[in-house]
């Protein structure tokens, strides 16, 4: 090969040369470049003080619903006697006057017979009275013996009405007087009927059983009857809650299995007494049974509204939860924040109420609290 051969050749040698080491080879002697890092997000953080509000304060506390002793009839034997029939059932809605039972009573066959005796006395009073005024006019008999006669008939009619008025416990109205005065009504079984309007509660009668009158204390309720347009809610009271109760102070009762319903009513009684085993007081009030949803010896919830307070609020924004954790991130210092556990209460117009944890000075964060949760664990 001559030397002008080589000397073209050679350009070509010089770029094969380079082809053959490829693309790593050719780098492999440049310094690498770092990274770009990650551009921070713009994180934008509001931080305020808890605020001041006011808002209705209530005390929360157990009770018990019972029915409505001033709209109860407890009803008893009127007279000794054996039980004959029995007209109502517990659950029936009743009126006054409604039949309840039928009763057989000698005594009810003597208060007729003593009535009866009571109204011929007065009769023969009368006559005896009028016969000695007659006398005393022509000076037949001294004027001592008017003043007997009078005496006599005032008695007879004194009896009379006792006995009369002992026929009207027994449920006699006037207008049977007349036949039993006559001896035409001698009949000795008696109808009690209810003395009030409301719901049969309770029923403790039953065909054939001997009742009694007036021979116990305790007389045995053959019915009872409430009128459960209304109830009782007892409350219990712890004594240092005392003096925040008043009467009047609305109430609202909650049932266990109906969080949402809600029954109103105000304290219309305040108990004396301290209860020496459970150191609370008994308040009372009364509630209107909205569709009988109340039923006696029912336990409830109880909040009574004893005025307005000013309580601590924050957002709703400004909560977290983790791990069974409440919690706000509090301000330490320019974006240096740290967690500081808190106690709820109620809410109150997009704001919640915080029992514990923070202070009107601390500074709490409010939007933005979210993107910083992971740098204050």
């Amino acid at each position: 090969m001559s030397r002008g051969d080589v000397v073209r050749l050679l350009p070509l040698l010089v770029l094969l040369t380079a082809c053959d080491r490829g693309p790593h080879t050719a780098g492999a002697t440049a310094k690498a470049e770092p990274a770009a890092a990650p551009a921070r997000a713009n994180v934008s953080v509001v931080v305020a003080a808890p605020k001041l509000q006011e808002r209705a304060t209530s005390l929360e506390t157990s009770g018990k619903a019972q029915f409505n002793e001033e709209a109860l009839a407890r009803v008893h034997a009127p007279v000794t006697g054996r039980v004959l029939e029995v007209l109502a059932r517990p659950g029936e809605v009743v009126e006054p006057g409604h039949r309840l039972l039928v009763i057989d009573s000698p005594d009810l066959g003597a208060a007729k017979s003593d009535y009866a005796k009571a109204v011929a006395d007065v009769e023969r009073a009368e006559a005896a009275q009028r016969l000695t005024r007659e006398l005393f006019e022509v000076k037949a008999v001294p004027q001592k013996e008017v003043r007997e006669a009078d005496n006599d008939y005032r008695k007879s009619v004194a009896e009379r009405e006792r006995a009369a008025a002992r026929l009207r416990t027994l449920g006699i109205g006037a207008e049977q007087l007349p036949a039993i005065a006559s001896r035409a009504d001698t009949g000795t079984r008696i109808v009690v009927a209810a003395p009030r309007a409301g719901v049969i509660v309770e029923r403790n009668a039953t065909p054939g059983q001997v009742v009694a009158y007036g021979q116990s204390d305790t007389p045995l309720n053959l019915f009872v009857i409430a009128d459960v347009s209304t109830m009782w809610v007892v409350a219990d009271v712890y004594e240092p809650d005392v003096p925040r109760v008043r009467r009047g102070q609305r109430v609202a009762v909650t049932l266990p299995c109906c969080p949402g319903d809600h029954f109103e009513g105000a304290v219309d009684y305040i108990s004396d007494v301290v209860d020496k085993e459970t150191r609370t007081v008994k308040v009372r009030a009364v509630v209107p049974n909205r569709g009988r949803a109340l039923k006696a010896e029912m336990f409830v919830k109880v909040a009574i509204a004893t005025g307005v307070g000013r309580v601590l609020t924050l957002p709703q924004s400004a909560i977290h939860r983790e791990g069974g954790q409440t919690y706000v991130l509090v301000e330490r210092g320019k974006d240096d924040y740290a967690r500081k556990p808190v106690q709820l209460g109620a809410e109150l117009n997009g704001s919640v109420e915080i029992r514990e944890g923070v202070t009107p000075e601390d500074r709490v964060v409010t939007t933005g609290s979210i993107l910083l949760k992971k740098a204050t664990k």
